[in-house]
């Protein structure tokens, strides 16, 4: 049973791994692959075939060290990009690897230091060697600050998103809830922990593979379905932006801007978008509302500006003077969600019929 467990929480952090490493676009996106990476290898190291395999041609507590650095370097990295991902401020990923390595190092210096040690177990021989208390509050203490870093930035900003992109952090914040109750159940059995026994101390009855199994289900199908959820969210924002720009490049003219990546191409659409507003704005007229509404009745309003759209593009095309009176559209377009709700009711929402009826009069 225990092998099964640890075979699957390697199998979930290699693949998660490996999925989001393959959608790094920039540097701050390496750390959450570079993250679960070092996390799945910690996670090997539980594997009991590869413990022994290591405890069989390393020295003794080679094992239980490659597994703590490991899960700690994890877990800063995957820390420090929830905090990224969710602010929108996070620190450079060299300075997160320094970090690391600082730790790392640190770590197997007072292990080195504190040897030499006569069994692979660590946990039962720190009562008579002090410098492992700095060990332990290295491990235990880096470990609770990533993981605690990473459950609370998914929860601060959680109102601030729908459902849909907030339901894989809030999974995932879950698992760094049950992780960090397992850093307190794991340092408190290793501190009730008898020396000469070979039974786990259990708190509560909790058995920590249990734990790590529950934390590692929980962070992979939250991250994974986290990003999963973002990026389709980012395909249909790019297609309802994207039929928005093409309406109004037909119904103003292209402003032609062209960058030289995907990022500064979704720059210049967005200023192009924002021009082509402006200029059909001028030839909108504050009782186009009313007019809508009697033509489409029962539309809301984000359908209403798109058959106002409609309506002003027609008057610029045939030639008509600005209107004496243009209807403000600023409040209606206030920011990016907005515009992808009315290139969705460009898109979806408006009909052949319905246009023609609008279009009646003007």
């Amino acid at each position: 049973m225990s092998h099964a467990f640890g075979v699957l929480a390697v199998a979930l952090f290699a693949t998660a791994s490996a999925w989001t490493g393959l959608r790094a676009r920039t540097g701050a996106d390496a750390a959450l692959p570079l993250g679960l990476g070092f996390v799945a290898l910690a996670s090997a190291f539980r594997v009991p075939a590869a413990a022994e395999l290591l405890k069989t041609w390393a020295p003794a507590g080679t094992h239980e060290v490659a597994k703590h650095v490991a899960l700690v370097t994890g877990c800063l990295f995957v820390g420090v990009w929830a905090y990224g991902a969710t602010t929108g401020r996070a620190p450079r990923t060299r300075y997160v690897a320094l970090a690391a390595v600082a730790v790392g190092a640190a770590m197997v210096a007072i292990a080195v230091v504190s040897g030499p040690w006569t069994t692979h177990d660590l946990d039962a021989q720190v009562r008579d060697r002090p410098l492992m208390w700095g060990y332990w509050a290295l491990y235990y203490g880096t470990f609770v600050a990533a993981t605690a870093t990473f459950a609370v930035s998914c929860v601060r900003t959680r109102s601030q998103r729908p459902v849909r992109l907030r339901w894989g952090m809030d999974v995932a914040a879950a698992g760094a809830v049950v992780a960090v109750g397992w850093a307190v159940v794991s340092f408190v059995a290793m501190v009730q922990h008898e020396p000469g026994s070979t039974e786990p101390y259990l708190v509560l009855g909790l058995r920590t593979r249990y734990l790590v199994l529950a934390a590692s289900v929980l962070l992979t199908v939250g991250i994974v379905g986290q990003l999963a959820s973002s990026a389709a969210f980012a395909r249909e924002r790019r297609r309802d932006l994207g039929h928005l720009h093409a309406f109004l490049a037909t119904a103003v003219g292209d402003g032609g801007l062209r960058g030289s990546s995907a990022a500064v191409d979704e720059y210049h659409r967005t200023i192009e978008i924002l021009d082509g507003l402006a200029a059909l704005a001028l030839h909108s007229r504050r009782d186009d509302v009313d007019h809508v509404r009697v033509a489409v009745p029962g539309s809301p309003r984000e359908v209403i500006l798109a058959y106002q759209l409609q309506v002003a593009a027609t008057r610029r095309g045939r030639g008509d003077a600005p209107s004496a009176e243009p209807d403000d559209w600023s409040g209606l377009l206030a920011d990016d969600d907005a515009l992808r709700r009315l290139g969705r009711a460009l898109r979806d929402r408006t009909s052949r019929e319905a246009t023609v009826r609008v279009l009646e009069g003007v």
